[in-house]
């Protein structure tokens, strides 16, 4: 490490994930998450900002996505930690919200659109992300196969994601 090094940090990417039910149905957003761009369905959320608490973030990110106001998280839906060389360290973590209001209206260019879909059909469109990252944490709580709050480390190294630990 070079002095310039020492003296520059590592950018840390932080997001934050929103679960937002409607009786039997979860909300989705369709944005670019392909390999190749394409469009596909993930729960809405985003980065957090320098000075932003992650329940600030959410609130700011599930407005500017979906349109929709919320409250604070109920509870800690699962937590992941991915060492990708683009983003080495990277945190996400995805909360349960209670509270909810308003109507569906993106305000986020990068979304092409929100809607809640029944849990059966969410689960399969969750299916369809190409990244075991983004994939397995979210059908893994949202089927109950994973318990609340459980911890995902991944190690991404160019296409191959490695799960390294599960807790």
């Amino acid at each position: 490490m070079t002095a310039a090094d020492s003296q520059t940090p590592t950018p840390r990417v932080q997001l934050v994930i929103g679960i937002i039910r409607r009786g039997n149905e979860i909300l989705l957003v369709r944005e670019g998450l392909g390999a190749d761009g394409e469009m596909l369905w993930s729960l809405p959320g985003g980065g957090v900002e320098d000075g932003e608490l992650m329940h600030e973030a959410l609130r700011r990110e599930l407005q500017e996505e979906t349109g929709l106001l919320v409250g604070d998280p109920v509870r800690t839906a699962f937590l992941m930690h991915i060492d990708s060389e683009q983003h080495p360290s990277a945190v996400a973590a995805a909360f349960e919200v209670g509270e909810w209001s308003g109507a569906l209206a993106p305000e986020d260019d990068d979304i092409e659109k929100a809607a809640f879909f029944p849990l059966p059909d969410a689960l399969k469109l969750l299916g369809e992300l190409d990244s075991a990252t983004q994939r397995e944490p979210i059908v893994g709580y949202l089927t109950g196969a994973i318990a609340p709050g459980t911890t995902w480390l991944y190690r991404n190294r160019g296409k191959e994601e490695t799960l390294v630990a599960r807790w």
